[in-house]
């Protein structure tokens, strides 16, 4: 467990660095702030969602005193893998959207 959250931490660190350092460059501004809000806040109610989910199906268990531990671990690969997935979905949509909107 001590090892996961030493690894995960720090994965968790560099892709949301990653996530936010590597906008599109020639994008709109506008556009590309509110894909990274709108990433962010999906990462996050899905990690929220996974820690109710987890309390609810492990509370009346014998293993109830888990549930903080799995929820944690839980959330600390959700939040990486929707950015990741978020990052190259931004590439798509507002690459794609902005050159579209150039060539009119």
């Amino acid at each position: 467990m001590i090892a996961a959250l030493l690894i995960l931490f720090p994965v968790v660190g560099v892709v949301a660095w990653a996530f936010f350092r590597f906008a599109p460059i020639h994008a709109d501004r506008k556009a590309v702030r509110r894909f990274n809000l709108l990433s962010v806040t999906v990462a996050l109610f899905l990690a929220g969602a996974w820690v109710v989910r987890t309390y609810l199906v492990m509370s009346p268990t014998v293993d109830s005193a888990w549930w903080p531990v799995i929820s944690v671990l839980g959330a600390l690969l959700i939040v990486p893998l929707v950015l990741g997935l978020a990052a190259i979905l931004r590439k798509f949509v507002i690459v794609r959207r902005g050159s579209e909107v150039s060539r009119q």
